[in-house]
């Protein structure tokens, strides 16, 4: 005779979680058979193995998971370890029943729609106008030294402010009213090849061009002339692309109307840098964050108050695009902020949005439909005295190691309210593993699109 076990589970925690080299610790877990009134502890005895307490009978009536005795699976829909939880546990029997049960840890899913915390572990000096000043930061990865790499933030009361990886500010450009800031490499100036940055500027409606000094990791004013844009309303949203297809290097630029334009920007010949409308589409309300993804050749635009679209990132790819969340019946709350890729390789990673009406961010593949993934706030760290963030505008993330500090990379975001003690606004730093622990994401740090001993 065939007999089918049904089970179910219940989660009695007992102190800390503890997360072993193979699985996760699981302190107790009550199994519970459909059709009895008695349950049995599972308790672990290895890093990824449990067994069943053979005088761990209590009367209880519930009815959860079940058994399959075909694949000797037990199979869990939900639990809760800590301050995680998961869904799709799946242990497999390892041992005869009448030893006793044995299971082993196969695999799980980590909850999607638990919000889940993260902290800083560094900050940047405030910026140095009071109220809403600090917008968007860009990270430049040194060509040799990653330790020494730089992050450029904008300070729309003012200019652009470089800070190094302590924090600290070492230079500063009052040159406009700079609202967001990108940047990209290997792009040709006469015979050598320099980083580029470029940044909107709300006091001319502009956009700002500057080299990296290689040696000096300083800016330095590259435009042919100031490069006026076409938008009707105030400059505000800033992202760069570099076609892979091409090799030519664009600014998209949008306003608080909703339209955006993608500007070509070129080598005038001089090794100053020119620029040549090459398209223009929009949207229907007011739009900022955006980024391109070079690799696939993508461009995402948060609509504030609406969702992100993603649209062709080619100057020939048409101008419809489509949402791929929303803030109505999605993961996204008003307003959607500063967007940023996580590149993984050329086809993988992670998109991730700030949602400034809520203080969280959201998660994305990268790659397909962009698959959501998770959401994650970043809450105080006590114990180096860092406030947590909130009211975050732009964003940015780098996944190249910067030092023992950062050995996956480094998520960058805008503190709206730097308070504990109450200061101006300044950015966060917070280290990639964190996220991705939190979330169940890939560490990756040997792909990045900054190549290896290039400018």
């Amino acid at each position: 005779m065939k007999i089918f076990l049904i089970f179910s589970l219940v989660i009695i925690l007992i102190g800390n979680a503890v997360e072993g080299e193979v699985g996760i610790f699981l302190p107790e877990v009550v199994v519970i058979p459909e059709n009895s009134t008695f349950s049995v502890k599972l308790r672990q005895v290895e890093n990824d193995e449990f067994i069943v307490e053979p005088d761990s009978m209590t009367a209880i009536k519930s009815s959860i998971t079940n058994y399959n005795l075909d694949t000797k699976s037990l199979y869990i829909p939900s639990i809760s370890i800590g301050d995680q939880h998961y869904n799709q546990v799946q242990l497999e029997l390892v041992t005869p029943i009448t030893n006793p049960f044995r299971f082993r840890l196969v695999s799980m899913e980590i909850d999607k729609n638990i919000l889940k915390n993260v902290s800083a572990t560094l900050e940047t000096k405030p910026v140095r106008v009071s109220g809403d000043a600090a917008d968007d930061p860009a990270i430049w990865i040194h060509p040799i030294d990653p330790s020494q790499s730089l992050i450029i933030g904008t300070q729309k009361k003012g200019g652009l402010a470089v800070y190094d990886l302590a924090g600290q500010e070492i230079q500063y450009l009052p040159h406009g009213h700079f609202n967001n800031v990108d940047l990209r490499y290997y792009f040709p100036l006469q015979d050598k090849k320099f980083a580029i940055v470029a940044a909107s500027n709300r006091t001319n409606d502009s956009i700002a061009i500057y080299k990296v000094n290689p040696v000096t990791g300083s800016l330095e004013d590259i435009a042919a002339h100031t490069l006026f844009v076409g938008l009707k309303d105030i400059t505000y949203g800033l992202c760069m692309y570099h076609s892979l297809s091409s090799d030519k290097y664009y600014v998209f630029i949008n306003d608080k109307g909703g339209a955006v334009e993608q500007w070509e920007i070129f080598d005038n010949g001089n090794g100053l840098v020119d620029a040549s409308l090459v398209r223009r589409f929009r949207v229907d309300s007011i739009v900022e964050g955006c980024v391109a993804d070079d690799v696939l050749g993508h461009f995402y635009l948060g609509e504030e108050k609406v969702g992100i679209w993603k649209f062709n990132a080619e100057p020939d790819g048409g101008n419809k695009g489509y949402l791929i969340d929303t803030t109505r019946k999605g993961n996204l709350t008003p307003e959607v902020e500063g967007l940023t890729i996580y590149y993984l390789s050329e086809t993988e990673g992670y998109l991730i949005a700030s949602n400034q009406g809520n203080n969280t961010f959201t998660v994305y593949n990268r790659t397909g439909d962009n698959e959501y993934l998770g959401k994650f706030r970043i809450i105080a760290n006590k114990v180096l005295g860092i406030d947590a963030v909130e009211e975050t505008d732009g964003i940015d993330v780098i996944n190249m190691p910067l030092g023992e500090a950062f050995p996956y990379g480094v998520f960058i975001v805008q503190d709206g309210k730097n308070v504990d003690p109450v200061e101006n606004q300044n950015f966060k730093l917070v280290p990639w593993e964190k996220i991705a622990d939190a979330l169940g994401l890939k560490k990756e740090s040997s792909y990045h699109l900054r190549g290896k001993g290039q400018r």
